[in-house]
C-alpha cells in the first residue's frame, strides 16, 4: 500500500501553494508572501486555505502583484481550487529613476 503524505501543518501547505504557482509561472515569479494559512474541516475531508501575495514579473520593467486564494486537500497534498485577482502594477526602470 502506497504511503500518504498527509498535511499535518501550515507551513508544509503553505510548500504545496508556492509549488502550485512556481508551476504556474516558473521563473517570472519574483516573490510570494502568505498572508493567511488555516485548516477548515468539511463533511468528508479537511483542507488547508492558504491566502497571499505573488509578485509575478510581465516584462523587464512590469511587475504585476496578484492575491491569490488556494484550498490545499489535506490527504493528496493537491491544489483543488485556486483563484487570483490582479491588483496592482509596479514599473522598474533602470537607473535609479529622477
Amino acid at each position: 500500500m502506497a504511503t500518504e503524505r498527509r498535511i499535518v501543518d501550515a507551513s508544509v501547505a503553505q510548500m504545496a501553494a508556492r509549488r502550485y504557482l512556481e508551476n504556474q509561472y516558473g521563473d517570472n515569479l519574483v516573490k510570494l508572501e502568505v498572508k493567511k494559512c488555516w485548516y477548515s474541516t468539511g463533511a468528508s475531508k479537511g483542507v488547508w486555505d492558504v491566502e497571499g501575495v505573488a509578485e509575478v514579473k510581465k516584462d523587464m520593467v512590469v511587475r504585476e502583484h496578484r492575491t491569490f486564494k488556494c484550498q490545499i486537500d489535506s490527504i493528496t497534498n493537491a491544489v483543488i481550487w485556486f483563484e487570483e485577482h490582479r491588483f496592482g502594477v509596479d514599473y522598474y526602470l533602470a537607473g535609479g529613476g529622477a
